[in-house]
């Protein structure tokens, strides 16, 4: 990887410095800490796992890039001009491409986090087995269930973007690791997850903030709708409790600041606003406690919603006056103010309760919400054949938002008359891209569904963006991997690139 894995290790220790919800946990010399000297108190174990979140909120993800680009891809954007996005909105990526190799490099500095942590269950066990210390049983166990989450959802970033990944499960043995195949990704991330939501806490029995068991459920049963294996989407997706979608008056909730760790909320990454004049810091050193998200999107107008996208809403809508902001639309604290800009994004900016677009904000990303999860029930339940039940899932989401019911002459006469599963497999479409635009969903959806050579064409200018599915569904390898593994070459490139 660009700085090797000994950087990478290093970085990640001094992560349980930065990111500790203690200030008294110290690390003289991280070269030194080793699973051995290390988790000997709840502190201690606290910190680890702290350490594995860090590089979520971090510029390869989060904080930037990891909403740019799976955004930018998809067809509910527009780009507004700036290179950060103009890039790869016109699939322009190589494997030199600084955001790529920051994104890459970002997802293994996560995962090599996770692995210290994991690696220290056998110590926390003998220690906890021997007496005399501060923490559980049931600690240990959901330190191990975080871990296994943020690693699975790290190679769940990576395996998407790159399909197969040199896989990393130990820090100890992780030099010149050849790149495995995609389908032995998906299974050290199933793997992953079922042992995450035997162990995590449930929602409301842990800080807010760390991956629950519901959290574990939700992305291990979007992980089995991606490798199209329904029934067990379908079993892992019905075995989730304690989420409801809000009720329209709280929908803005799901984007704003004040409504985080709501009741449809099911895993966030957190932003406190905290910096330390070094967030753009390359090495991962910097807090991340910030976020450009608004800015990008609302402030700078860099990405904007295509035409096709606000097409896709329907008249009335409500779901429109929470994601989009045009010239003339109300918007703000009880809607009072008037926006005077062209076309942006609303949906986590910082407009909802200020006037002002802020630079560094502090909205968390909400990587999963419940909403997501009612659509993917329907989509294994249509795939299995059960086309009545998905249509009842579509309708819990049209409830929500007040809006007359799939099934009804309404809808029929609305264009979306769900008497046959391919008619019911267009309604998803059409809730999926509006219930969950600019959430980093849009792309893969495509994908997943073989669509995206259809959906993904021209511009709003009918200006052809120059998709391939044969290369663009990946992002090519960084060249700086290529170049520091010896058990990779050329021929371990993307196609295309």
């Amino acid at each position: 990887m660009k700085y090797g894995i000994n950087q990478i290790i290093f970085y990640t220790f001094l992560c349980l410095t930065l990111v500790s919800c203690t200030e008294d946990v110290t690390l003289e010399n991280p070269n030194q800490l080793t699973e051995d000297t290390f988790f000997e108190s709840l502190q201690q174990i606290e910190a680890a796992a702290n350490g594995s979140y860090a590089q979520l909120q971090s510029s390869g993800l989060y904080q930037r890039f990891g909403y740019i680009l799976p955004d930018s891809f998809s067809d509910e954007m527009q780009s507004g001009g700036d290179a950060n996005f103009i890039t790869s909105w016109s699939f322009q990526l190589t494997p030199t491409t600084p955001q790529v190799d920051l994104y890459w490099t970002t997802c293994y500095r996560g995962i090599a986090a996770c692995n210290f942590l994991l690696g220290g269950e056998s110590k926390m066990r003998e220690r906890l087995d021997g007496g005399g210390v501060d923490f559980t049983a049931d600690d240990v166990n959901d330190a191990v269930g975080q871990g296994r989450f943020l690693r699975a959802l790290y190679y769940f970033h990576l395996v998407r973007r790159f399909g197969g990944v040199p896989l990393i499960v130990d820090n100890d043995n992780a030099l010149d690791i050849p790149r495995s195949e995609a389908e032995e990704v998906w299974d050290l991330i199933k793997s992953d997850l079922r042992v995450a939501s035997a162990n995590l806490f449930e929602k409301g029995s842990t800080e807010e903030g760390r991956a629950t068991r519901g959290a574990a459920l939700g992305l291990l049963g979007k992980v089995y709708l991606f490798n199209e294996q329904y029934d067990s989407a379908k079993f892992y997706l019905d075995q989730i409790s304690g989420y409801s979608l809000l009720p329209l008056n709280e929908y803005n909730d799901n984007f704003n600041e004040s409504g985080e760790f709501n009741d449809e909320s099911m895993f966030e990454v957190v932003y406190t606003g905290e910096q330390d004049g070094s967030q753009w810091d390359q090495n991962g050193r910097g807090l991340g406690e910030v976020t450009w998200h608004a800015q990008e999107y609302t402030g700078w107008s860099n990405i904007i919603p295509s035409q096709k996208m606000i097409e896709e809403f329907e008249d009335d809508d409500p779901r429109l006056q929470s994601s989009v902001l045009e010239a003339g639309d109300a918007y703000g604290p009880n809607n009072s103010l008037t926006w005077g800009g062209g076309r942006v994004w609303y949906k986590f900016s910082q407009l909802y309760e200020n006037e002002a677009t802020m630079e560094n904000g502090d909205t968390n990303a909400r990587l999963l919400r419940y909403a997501d999860v009612v659509l993917m029930k329907a989509e294994a339940e249509l795939m299995l054949g059960n086309s009545s039940m998905a249509i009842n899932y579509l309708n819990m989401i049209r409830d929500r938002v007040m809006l007359p019911r799939y099934g009804t002459d309404e809808m029929d006469g609305r264009g979306y008359p769900v008497d046959t599963p391919d008619q019911v497999f267009e309604a998803l479409m059409h809730e999926r891209m509006i219930e969950l635009c600019a959430e980093q969903q849009r792309f893969d959806d495509l994908i997943r569904w073989n669509m995206d050579s259809r959906e993904i064409t021209v511009d709003d200018q009918g200006t052809n963006r120059g998709y391939n599915e044969s290369i663009h569904r990946l992002m090519p390898i960084p060249q700086t991997e290529i170049d520091a593994n010896a058990n990779m070459s050329a021929a371990d490139q993307n196609p295309g690139y």
